[in-house]
């Protein structure tokens, strides 16, 4: 189970990485904030004053298929699928899992079983009614399929299905992140539900036929240029007010084209000329750019990447905990902020916890005292103590990547200051990645998506030979004891107990360290209503101003 676990949890995180993961929004541009953005239109609307419409919103990439379960799928997939398909749970803007096909759940069989009623009177867009065969043909194919259900298929006992509204996830041991990790928001991890016939008619192969239970339909696909959806009329939607991904969806407007337009200045001519309501993936030094144009605004995303700063644990001197203490000691993040990401509008230096403020996993003592301290004089007396004697260290980038060689040069200049000799290692991507497979490094950057689906994805990354770190010693055995409770444990506020334990043996061995928090430039028509956004971009609950 715990090696089953970790490579799941790997598989998470390596998806999750990619540096167009997630993003959730709040206007910052004309003083409207994440609850006011586009809310252009007086509180007197009704639903039916919002109903109608149409928009072209511009994405940069073009998925290869738009079957999320599948190993060749991207975000962007994710991005477009979201309005088609649904998850029995939802994230909401907590980071909560809660109930959105599922009307309930309840752990049974001492942890091992979870009994999962369904909504009833739930359509598909051809008008016939969601059952549990229908959700049993999904969630198999997910444990078959997608690389999240595959990492954890080993300790699936059987899917039984109890009623049409009833199912039982049966596991061989207890697996308490299991319906966080169904709900998953990172990129083509979400289990979501497909009408049985479908999945019989394409098994394992990519679907191309889409029939789904969410608030918009494929009308029209364009592979590699287009896709056109519009609103499905046999659309029943959750109840609740919207958090995240949870809660009612509304298809307010009639037709939604999401165009595939890879170069940048295609999006932002299309935003000036009115053609895009919304365009995606715009570079940070267009912010006034878009500032400029009429009717648009530049909207700062919230949520983008971590930037990490990884140890070789394994190798000749960061398998010294106190250096590695000391470099952490030592860092001025926000200097390598500005060096990696530039204006400030677009990176933030918060605190020490892997999730952010308002998540049910925050902690906001994370880090305390070690985390950005920028303390020299602490940095130097580590040094001294853990018997360095001026060797060369080994800061491994590639030529073609800005922010690695960006932040290479700061921090080389950084640990110069407190008596760390270091030299700048840029090479080839192919040469890259063999150095670090090899370990033939002693520092380099990464970065993170910051938006994860349950804290035991950090487990492979962190514990013994964890992600690139090869980190094996005691202390690296004491935080793999740490996640097998973690894994375990069902009740909240005890498994948060845990989570912290995690936190505060992660920031005294700091087999990695986390150093800030960037985001991303979406621009936004002012004429679009009601976005919030939440993970990729969505488009149920905004309309157009008429």
């Amino acid at each position: 189970m715990k090696a089953n676990a970790k490579k799941f949890a790997s598989i998470l995180l390596i998806l999750s990485m990619m540096g167009t993961a997630l993003v959730g929004c709040g206007k910052e541009n004309k003083t409207q904030t994440n609850e006011t953005m586009g809310t252009n239109e007086t509180s007197a609307q009704t639903a039916d004053d919002k109903m109608g419409g149409e928009i072209t919103v511009a994405f940069m990439s073009a998925p290869e298929n738009f079957d999320p379960d599948h190993p060749q799928s991207d975000w962007v997939v994710t991005a477009v699928t979201n309005h088609v398909y649904e998850g029995l749970f939802e994230f909401s803007a907590t980071d909560e899992a809660v109930p959105h096909l599922a009307e309930s759940y309840e752990i049974i069989d001492d942890g091992k079983t979870y009994d999962i009623k369904l909504r009833k009177g739930v359509k598909f867009s051809d008008g016939d009614e969601m059952k549990a065969e229908d959700v049993k043909a999904s969630m198999e194919r997910w444990f078959k399929v997608n690389a999240a259900g595959v990492n954890i298929a080993d300790s699936l006992k059987e899917i039984e299905i109890v009623n049409d509204y009833e199912i039982l996830v049966k596991f061989d041991q207890v697996y308490a992140p299991f319906i966080s990790i169904i709900a998953s928001p990172v990129s083509c991890q979400k289990m979501i539900v497909k009408k049985k016939e479908i999945i019989d008619k394409f098994g394992e192969d990519i679907i191309t036929e889409h029939i789904g239970t969410g608030p918009y339909v494929f009308d029209d696909i364009v592979q590699g240029q287009k896709v056109v959806l519009k609103r499905n009329e046999n659309y029943c939607p959750a109840e609740g007010e919207l958090s995240g991904l949870a809660g009612k969806r509304v298809a307010y407007l009639d037709k939604v084209t999401i165009e595939f337009a890879p170069e940048e200045s295609v999006r932002i001519a299309g935003l000036q000329s009115g053609l895009y309501a919304f365009a995606d993936e715009i570079s940070p030094d267009k912010y006034s750019t878009l500032e400029q144009f009429p009717g648009i605004s530049p909207v700062i995303c919230n949520f983008g990447t971590m930037g990490i700063v990884a140890f070789n644990c394994g190798g000749n001197y960061f398998s010294n905990k106190t250096l590695r203490q000391a470099v952490a000691y030592s860092l001025d993040v926000e200097e390598l902020a500005t060096a990696q990401i530039g204006d400030k509008k677009f990176w933030s230096v918060d605190d020490g916890s892997w999730f952010k403020k308002g998540s049910i996993w925050y902690d906001e003592k994370a880090g305390e005292g070690i985390y950005n301290a920028h303390d020299l004089e602490k940095a130097k007396a580590l040094v001294k103590e853990s018997g360095y004697n001026g060797e060369t260290i080994s800061i491994l980038g590639t030529k073609s990547d800005l922010f690695m060689n960006n932040g290479a040069l700061v921090l080389q200049n950084q640990l110069e200051k407190i008596g760390i000799k270091a030299e700048l290692n840029l090479v080839d991507n192919a040469t890259f990645g063999e150095y670090r497979a090899s370990g033939k490094w002693d520092i380099l950057f990464s970065r993170w998506s910051d938006m994860n689906p349950d804290p035991q994805v950090f487990g492979p990354w962190t514990g013994t030979d964890g992600w690139i770190t090869n980190w094996n010693d005691e202390d690296s055995k004491k935080m793999d004891e740490i996640f097998a409770r973690m894994i375990n444990e069902l009740d909240y506020e005890k498994r948060y107990e845990i989570v912290k334990e995690f936190y505060d043996k992660f920031w005294e061995d700091v087999p990695y360290i986390k150093t800030f928090n960037d985001k991303r430039l979406y621009g936004i028509s002012d004429k679009l209503n009601g976005y919030q956004g939440y993970g990729q971009p969505y488009f149920w609950n905004v309309w157009m101003s008429k």
